[in-house]
């Protein structure tokens, strides 16, 4: 009876160790370490640790109407991505799948409007995944939204654009903090005037 007893003290004592050591390694966030990521042959972006910034700390946007053309109208929005100094977004489309793209959806008083979106090409970054290098934008990048006739009337009606654009910014050293979604709005009334 006391054999079987020490056997099964023992059993809980390894059960207990492995539960500690689980633990261990979950709180350590799942991630690679230097030794490994340099061993596995490429860097890993490694997402910041929660409380600490986010990608809206690092990332403001403007937006404004196009240039007016010879005619001397434009239905084209440009939104400017101001993006601090050392810092970077994502292009779309994301260079590898699993990469959060930098994503603009519009809407009119809360509905969905899908207005035309012309992103930019990213610059090729040093940062390298595998074998592909990553295509980002870089601080003044600007995208440009083309509004068909129909979606031009509505805004003209409305007289507000609203967008929320989803950024994941990412140091120049590769580390990426979580992505946020920023809101942006153009009172088009105030773009009449100038």
């Amino acid at each position: 009876m006391v054999i079987r007893h020490k056997g099964l003290l023992a059993g809980v004592v390894v059960f207990l160790i492995a539960i500690a050591a689980f633990m261990l390694i979950d709180t350590n966030g799942n991630n690679l370490d230097a030794a490994q990521t340099e061993r596995a042959g490429f860097e890993v972006p490694v997402p910041a640790r929660t409380g600490l910034a986010n990608s809206a700390d690092k990332v403001r946007l403007s937006l404004s109407k196009g240039a007016a053309t010879m005619a001397g109208k434009t239905d084209d929005f440009v939104l400017t991505l101001n993006i601090e100094p050392g810092w970077h977004v994502n292009a779309n489309p994301a260079s590898i799948e699993f990469l959060i793209p930098t994503v603009v959806s519009s809407s009119v008083n809360g509905q969905a409007l899908e207005i035309p979106t012309q992103y930019p090409r990213g610059r090729v970054s040093d940062i390298v995944l595998g074998d592909t290098a990553l295509e980002v934008y870089d601080d003044g990048a600007s995208i440009r939204l083309r509004p068909d006739e129909k979606q031009i009337a509505v805004l003209e009606k409305v007289g507000r654009l609203e967008m929320i654009v989803r950024v994941q910014a990412c140091s120049d050293e590769g580390v990426c903090l979580a992505p946020a979604d920023l809101p942006v709005a153009l009172n088009l009334d105030d773009t009449k005037r100038q």
